[in-house]
């Protein structure tokens, strides 16, 4: 494929906005937030913090976040920051507003003030992320600051929608539906959409299944070739075998966009170094509807 028809091909993938912003940001009806990145970049330290062990961090962690918070405390701040962010983000254009929770897990965590607090896992990228950490004891005060935001951006008068991240099963999808009511978030009150992540084969093979209980489906295209392929791109040993263009990543994808064609609910696909990959590109261009790609 030539650059010229690379760009054309592009051109027509009409990727949406997202944020935290790319380089280069189009003019488009379509805004997707990652809170993971917001939260390293923004608010630098551990939501879990505001159940509390503050006073048991390091001195350096303990005088960082003191001045991060500017006598604010962690819930006011962790809302504010994101709120804003968000909002100012939000223009008059953007008629879809998705807002991915925190898809992290412990080993990115660990990088922030206060990720000592997570425990050791052996393989992080299958670990305690997605629904099993917004359904755990440890996590869920911050999974209730999530939701908090998303409340105050509803108050704000945005019309926003709600994407789950790393989804497994449909033991998630129950679990995720009743926590998001719990914290006054319930599909379908004021016409609240929920969407959710497919990162992993099996959400990808259920997706019929899945969207009785969701109301679209976003394919995380590089998490999915990570965990179909069994290659964690980051390894420099085995990145010769990362490949977002692969057949088998396709024909799952595939499943999940069947799935929700025939449910009659939106697809979007979430990926990274977008432009490095024209067979992708131009697959993407074939079945995915305009401004639904967003690229970070």
């Amino acid at each position: 494929m030539s650059f010229e028809q690379s760009e054309i091909i592009q051109q027509e993938l009409a990727l949406g906005n997202t944020l935290p912003s790319t380089d280069s940001q189009q003019s488009s009806h379509a805004l997707f937030v990652s809170l993971s990145e917001l939260i390293a970049e923004s608010v630098f330290y551990h939501p879990a913090l505001t159940a509390g062990g503050v006073d048991l961090l390091p001195e350096l962690e303990q005088n960082s976040l003191k001045s991060l918070l500017n006598d604010q405390t962690i819930e006011q701040h962790f809302v504010s920051v994101l709120v804003d962010q968000i909002a100012k983000s939000i223009s008059d254009k953007h008629t879809s507003i998705r807002i991915c929770l925190s898809s992290s897990d412990s080993y990115a965590f660990k990088a922030l003030i206060g990720g000592s607090i997570e425990e050791d896992e052996v393989n992080p990228a299958m670990g305690v992320r997605g629904v099993s950490r917004f359904a755990s004891s440890k996590y869920s005060p911050a999974f209730a600051l999530e939701c908090k935001v998303i409340k105050a951006l509803q108050e704000k008068g945005h019309k926003v929608e709600i994407v789950v991240p790393f989804v497994r099963a449909l033991s998630d999808a129950a679990t995720i539906i009743d926590r998001l009511a719990e914290q006054g978030l319930p599909r379908g009150l004021n016409g609240l959409k929920v969407l959710y992540v497919c990162s992993v084969p099996s959400a990808a093979l259920v997706a019929d299944k899945l969207l009785q209980y969701f109301d679209g489906v976003v394919i995380d295209w590089d998490e999915l070739t990570q965990m179909t392929l069994g290659v964690d791109k980051h390894n420099e040993s085995l990145s010769y075998l990362y490949n977002p263009e692969s057949e088998a990543v396709s024909q799952l994808a595939n499943f999940a966009v069947s799935a929700a064609n025939l449910a009659k609910k939106p697809v979007v696909v979430v990926t990274h170094g977008l432009e490095s990959y024209p067979k992708l590109q131009e697959h993407l261009s074939e079945t995915i509807q305009p401004e639904s790609v967003f690229n970070f």
